[in-house]
């Protein structure tokens, strides 16, 4: 008989899979066979990618999931919240046998979502974040003064750690109105403290870029996969606005736009690339785990992102260290199944805007005659589908293997081409939701819609709202050319559609 072993403080349970019935149908995240086909090859087809074998994932330590709590700014804190912290006893809020309902997996998702993977001791007596703190910074708080890119974490009485690095801390956005939607495309981590300590030598540059050179070396591709000083770093971290991050895979001075999760159950490919398919449950489960650091562990061209002795071998699991500088941990399939039911269940916001039905009317009208459906299709507003980048010719066989609409949009095709994320194509956005996104195209070089349909963006004496790499004054932004053509008033009713979906 099958058994799932559980660690419940420090001892090893074995509990027979059918005495849990809602344990049956989970995927298995690590399946190799299923991973090969869930991923898409690299651009460069003579690149040989190999994953951690079954036998090591299996071998690395779980998350074993506590009660976390929120991070308040000074000036919302209320008096003795921490020493009431300190006072509670640690409590392990993810235990699947509790798990009876489609709700009770969702809940226990959200504790997931919620759960950071890096940690460091919180000694003082308030919080060390101020209103202050966040106005010279791309952060936000919410109107309750909750910063959510960290959470509270007691895993013994008396200790209160800052944690870092989980799903919210990217996928949490506080709107103007400062409601917090969770799932949404993150705008809420202060970078300020973070460029403070690369500027003044307190994270060690040799760290900084041999990090760096982890997260975005790729063999095959000659582009610069590291900082050459540490205010060229920090400068790199002060230009990439909310919305953005420097994501392992994705290339230096290539940052990837955050992907809303909201509604993201009908989305056939994810990252921006299309890297990974997606078809239920296992792929989701799969796509986090390779998030989360497992894509940090797989070799490519015999470079190992993770490894040890120059990047060609596997660590041991228990010594495996992200270079982020969390140690690298994995969820169990029961964890990773309840964080996707929780993901599933997302729902948008409430839409604010407010516009006469004949403008809506009229962008609608012209959001079919312009040919925006060809691509963002309703009611999904994107035909999931993959464009190729400019450059890349699509091999006979990915026609049969994938969906592809091989038009391409020609916009900048360094992290379709260049990267470890890199599959030749970029995935179709779904449009749905966009009122509340303030970062777009793939890199997150544009911040508004009206951005987007500003033909000026096409012109190197361009200042881009968005991401422009520090060295550079002016940067056009060329590619999706549709709907340039427009007049003001006609951009203005398209755009009024647009933020209704």
């Amino acid at each position: 008989m099958k058994r799932l072993i559980l660690l419940v403080t420090g001892i090893i349970l074995l509990i027979p899979v059918s005495f849990i019935s809602t344990f049956n149908g989970i995927p298995t995240t690590w399946d190799i066979d299923a991973i090969k086909r869930f991923h898409l090859p690299p651009s460069d087809s003579t690149v040989k990618v190999i994953y951690a074998p079954k036998a090591y994932y299996d071998s690395l330590p779980d998350h074993v999931i506590y009660k976390t709590f929120p991070v308040y700014v000074r000036e919302y804190e209320r008096p003795g919240y921490l020493d009431s912290l300190r006072n509670l006893e640690p409590e392990m809020v993810f235990q699947p046998e509790n798990l009876k309902t489609t709700q009770d997996w969702i809940k226990a998702g959200e504790q997931v979502f919620h759960w950071p993977v890096a940690y460091r001791p919180v000694n003082n007596k308030v919080s060390h974040l101020s209103v202050d703190d966040f106005k010279a910074s791309n952060g936000k708080i919410s109107s309750a003064g909750e910063y959510a890119f960290s959470r509270y974490v007691v895993t013994e009485k008396g200790k209160v750690l800052m944690g870092t690095l989980s799903c919210s801390g990217c996928h949490t956005r506080i709107l103007d109105s400062g409601e917090m939607i969770p799932g949404a495309q993150g705008n809420v981590f202060n970078n300020t403290g973070f460029v403070a300590a690369v500027k003044s030598g307190q994270i060690p540059f040799a760290v900084l870029q041999a990090g760096s050179r982890e997260l975005n070396h790729a063999p095959w591709a000659n582009i610069k996969a590291a900082p050459e000083s540490a205010g060229e770093f920090a400068d790199y971290i002060r230009a990439a606005p909310p919305g953005t991050m420097d994501r392992q895979g994705g290339g230096y001075l290539y940052p990837f736009a955050v992907p809303s999760l909201i509604g993201i159950k009908d989305i056939k490919y994810l990252d921006w690339t299309g890297l990974m398919k997606h078809n239920g449950p296992g792929d989701m489960m799969r796509y986090a785990a390779f998030n989360q650091g497992m894509d940090m562990l797989t070799s490519y061209d015999g470079f190992i992102p993770g490894g040890k002795n120059d990047n060609t071998e596997l660590p041991r699991p228990a010594e495996w260290k992200h270079p982020f500088g969390y140690v690298g941990k994995k969820y169990t399939d029961a964890q990773l199944y309840a964080l996707t039911q929780y993901i599933y269940s997302l729902e948008p916001p409430k839409n604010p805007n407010h516009f006469p039905e004949e403008l809506i009317k009229k962008g609608r009208i012209l959001f079919a005659k312009t040919g925006c459906v060809s691509c963002h299709t309703p009611p999904l507003y994107t035909n999931n589908k993959l464009t190729p980048a400019n450059g890349f010719e699509p091999p006979k066989d990915h026609f049969k293997k994938y969906d592809i609409f091989n038009v391409s949009v020609e916009t900048d095709s360094v992290s379709a081409l260049y990267t470890r994320r890199g599959t030749g194509y970029y995935k179709i956005p779904s449009l749905r939701g966009v009122w509340y996104r303030s970062s777009f195209f793939h890199n997150g070089t544009l911040t508004t819609l009206e951005e987007v349909l500003d033909e000026r963006r096409l012109h190197s004496s361009f200042v881009p709202s968005g991401f422009k790499p520090p060295h550079l004054k002016t940067m056009a932004v060329k590619g999706h050319p549709f709907g340039l053509e427009l007049s003001e008033d006609d951009k203005k009713a398209l755009i009024a559609f647009m933020k209704t979906l």
